[in-house]
């Protein structure tokens, strides 16, 4: 294993700068080149960051011997000629989310990825966050019972010049958030979407995954409010959990099952006769940077020649629900299965 990885950058624009700064601060990463099509970015980076390479032209990057990994921080339709590009050339590839702008795409990174026994990583940052790592366990261990649904939400104004609606925009984090609480491969999925200002882009759409065994995902994402909400709930057997990211502080509760007297109370005597919430716990969250997780994770798959948390598996099942979200979107709303 090597003790430092090179690492290349490939474009540095509104999440390009928190990735360029993470992996510069991780110890066993240098981060030699920056790729950018934009003179002003490069002049940015130039300033903050000196001895950092700096090119127009992706393949300085992939022509360069040393470099052992690549990070792709670019429009969605790039990324699959990016990361093939990438990968071909044998570096390890970190793609931001979601992997690709189609299954179709995004099954042959993966392919790519196992046949050149290279790392690929995706950016669905939300899974280092510590409070959904407690989610995780919480299930994981049995703490709440049997999993019911999920109920999700991730609403904000919305891009100035928008390319993509709001489905592939909004809703990559809190997809690949429910497939990994759920722990299985969905099922189906259906979708609506609306469009009011955007006339040619969905700007509010509802979706919902099945899983089977009656576990299902409910998902609104929306660029039509000021307010910014980032809620995750979860109901199951013995409980439910209530993840706000907006929250400063408390940001997960976990509730467990209420106390309700009415039921079986005797008619004929005197009792008091009331219902609410059960204990309700607080837990201790690390403060952890959930991007920095992230980079490390993929830095330290990519050492050891195994995938990350995030990985290709991850990468293709978010994108394959986003697609099917969009054709029933299209469709008015119809189910969509997936081929087992």
């Amino acid at each position: 294993m090597k003790a430092t990885m090179a690492l290349g950058q490939i474009g540095c624009g509104y999440w390009g700068p928190n990735l360029l700064r993470v992996f510069n601060e991780l110890p066993g990463c240098r981060v030699k080149w920056l790729c950018e099509l934009k003179p002003g970015r490069l002049e940015w980076a130039r300033q903050r960051y000196p001895g950092l390479g700096l090119t127009a032209d992706f393949k300085d990057i992939l022509e360069d011997p040393e470099i052992d990994a690549v990070a792709i921080a670019t429009e969605v339709v790039t990324h699959f000629s990016l990361a093939k590009a990438a990968l071909s050339a044998g570096k390890h590839v970190f793609v931001e989310k979601p992997l690709a702008h189609s299954a179709a795409e995004a099954s042959e990174l993966a392919a790519l990825a196992r046949r050149q026994r290279r790392t690929l990583g995706v950016g669905h940052v939300f899974l280092y966050h510590p409070a959904v790592r407690r989610l995780k366990e919480e299930l994981g261990r049995g703490g709440l019972g049997r999993l019911f649904y999920l109920d999700m939400a991730r609403i904000n104004p919305g891009p100035p010049s928008p390319r993509h609606d709001v489905v592939w925009d909004m809703a990559p984090h809190d997809v690949a958030m429910a497939i990994h609480l759920a722990g299985k491969n969905p099922s189906a999925v259906r979708a609506t979407g609306w469009r009011y200002t955007q006339g040619r882009l969905d700007e509010a759409a509802f979706i919902e995954i099945e899983f089977g065994s009656g576990v299902v995902a409910r998902i609104h994402v929306g660029w039509l409010s000021s307010r910014r909400i980032r809620r995750v709930e979860i109901y199951a057997e013995r409980g439910s959990a209530f993840y706000d990211d907006v929250e400063a502080f408390e940001k997960l509760r976990l509730v467990r099952p209420g106390k309700d007297t009415r039921v079986g109370a005797d008619s004929k005597k005197a009792q008091s006769l009331y219902y609410g919430a059960g204990d309700i716990e607080i837990p201790a969250l690390a403060p952890e940077e959930p991007l920095r997780n992230e980079c490390a994770d993929f830095l330290a798959a990519a050492r050891r020649g195994v995938q990350p948390l995030s990985g290709p598996e991850l990468g293709v099942g978010v994108v394959r629900v986003l697609e099917q979200a969009c054709r029933s979107t299209a469709s008015g709303g119809r189910r969509m299965a997936f081929k087992p």
